[in-house]
Parts: C-alpha cells; sequence; structure tokens
C-alpha cells in the first residue's frame, strides 16, 4: 500500500486557526472582566483548538491510499470511499479549480474531492460508479477528481496497479 498525502494545502490553515485562537483567548483573557463572557470564549476556544488538532491529526495519519487491490480517497474524518483497482481507467494529472460548495460533491459526471477549491488528479472509471453523499443521494459518476500533495508521484502510482 503506497500512501498520497493531500493536506499540504490545508494544513498551514488549521496552524493559522490555532495561533489566531490562543492569541484571541490571551487578549479577550487580559481585556475583559467579564466572567461568563470569558468562560464562554475559553470553552469556544477549546472546542476550536480539538477541531483543529483532530484535523492536523487526520491529515497526517489518514492520507489517501493506493494497492494492488483498491484506491481509498479520504476528505478529513467526514468521507472514505474504496474502489477496485480493477474499476480505474488510466488516471492523469489535471489541475482544476472548482466552484463547488462542499469539499467532496458530485459536480457534472465526477466525485470531486477538493482542497481548498482545487484538485490535480483525474481517474476515470471503466463503468460508471454510484457514490452515496449521503444528504444528496445516491449519484453516478464517470470519474473521481481529487488533490494530491505530488500528483505526479499519485498517478505514477496509481496506474502502475491499473495496467
Amino acid at each position: 500500500m503506497v500512501e498520497i498525502p493531500y493536506g499540504k494545502r490545508m494544513k498551514p490553515r488549521y496552524v493559522r486557526f490555532l495561533i489566531i485562537t490562543a492569541v484571541g483567548i490571551a487578549l479577550v483573557a487580559f481585556g475583559l472582566d467579564i466572567p461568563w463572557l470569558l468562560i464562554t470564549l475559553i470553552v469556544l476556544g477549546v472546542l476550536n483548538t480539538v477541531v483543529c488538532v483532530g484535523a492536523l491529526y487526520v491529515l497526517t495519519k489518514q492520507p489517501h491510499t493506493v494497492s494492488a487491490d483498491e484506491l481509498r480517497l479520504r476528505q478529513l474524518g467526514f468521507f472514505d470511499w474504496r474502489i477496485p483497482t480493477e474499476d480505474l481507467g488510466h488516471a492523469q494529472v489535471a489541475e482544476r479549480t472548482h466552484k463547488g460548495q462542499r469539499s467532496v460533491e458530485v459536480i457534472g459526471d465526477a466525485l470531486v474531492i477538493q482542497s481548498l477549491t482545487r484538485t490535480n488528479v483525474s481517474v476515470p472509471f471503466h463503468e460508471p460508479q454510484l457514490v452515496d453523499l449521503g444528504k444528496t443521494g445516491a449519484r453516478q459518476v464517470e470519474r473521481v477528481e481529487f488533490w494530491a500533495d505530488d500528483p505526479e508521484r499519485a498517478v505514477r502510482e496509481i496506474n502502475a496497479r491499473t495496467t
């Protein structure tokens, strides 16, 4: 199994959120003398810290992967899809910007797993695949587009297992 990291673009954003949270709580703690508001802001800051640390952990420890049997695509802890390699066509580097509303959604005939509105790997399927994203229901897609930190390597590793 080969890892395909995808968090390089998002990690700095979460680190900035952590810094802003720490600085914001410190400034509020020194500037306010309203105990209930201070406690509320500290609780919200702690929750934000937990979310950011969790996201950083998932980005590091749960990358996309490809093996002889499957391509496994993830988006933080919210999406995990396993596609058998025999269903995959020839992958290619294809950098695109998407105007989608969600980080994982069906746009046209593609399942798009975007990183800050961008994808850079496109993998067609031999036959349309059914993907269920919950709220929007099951939809058929003809390809998947996703972000990889090193798209050339990702394409090389995927194609080595599909040909």
